[in-house]
């Protein structure tokens, strides 16, 4: 079962139960030719009825099963300037679901890590869902 329909499972079972706005913070890799995570998970989510913010941890001309691959890795710095831009303009609140993929390197994983924990303080319903994709060396 792909990470997309365990997390469209997981999300659709709460939808039920929940009364409030339903929006997801999604950091994922992103590709232009495939669909793998944030392009694969945003479509399917959005019909579910969720809002979905999606932070790419990277952006690459396609998946990294081919000969090639090009663009870009963002960093933590530049994931902790993004997830600042949210807090500083009260947008936190608003996240019910984080959803999060692709996780190039340990200090990225630390920041995403205080992104959960600051989310969850904030919202202690926040519903957390990982798919544990790490690293670059085929493991």
């Amino acid at each position: 079962m792909s990470s997309c329909n365990i997390a469209g499972q997981i999300l659709r079972n709460n939808m039920e139960s929940s009364t409030i706005k339903r929006r997801v913070l999604s950091i994922q890799s992103h590709v232009v030719h495939g669909y793998v995570g944030n392009k694969s998970a945003t479509f399917p989510l959005e019909v579910l009825g969720f809002e979905v913010d999606a932070i790419n941890s990277v952006q690459f001309s396609n998946h990294t099963g081919y000969k090639v691959v090009k663009g870009q890795v963002l960093q933590e710095k530049e994931l902790a300037d993004l997830f600042e831009g949210l807090e500083k303009n009260n947008l936190l609140q608003h996240y019910s679901h984080l959803l999060t993929g692709y996780i190039g390197n340990a200090s990225f994983l630390r920041q995403v890590s205080a992104i959960v924990k600051k989310l969850r303080e904030i919202n202690p319903n926040l519903i957390y869902v990982c798919d544990p994709v790490m690293g670059d060396n085929g493991t």
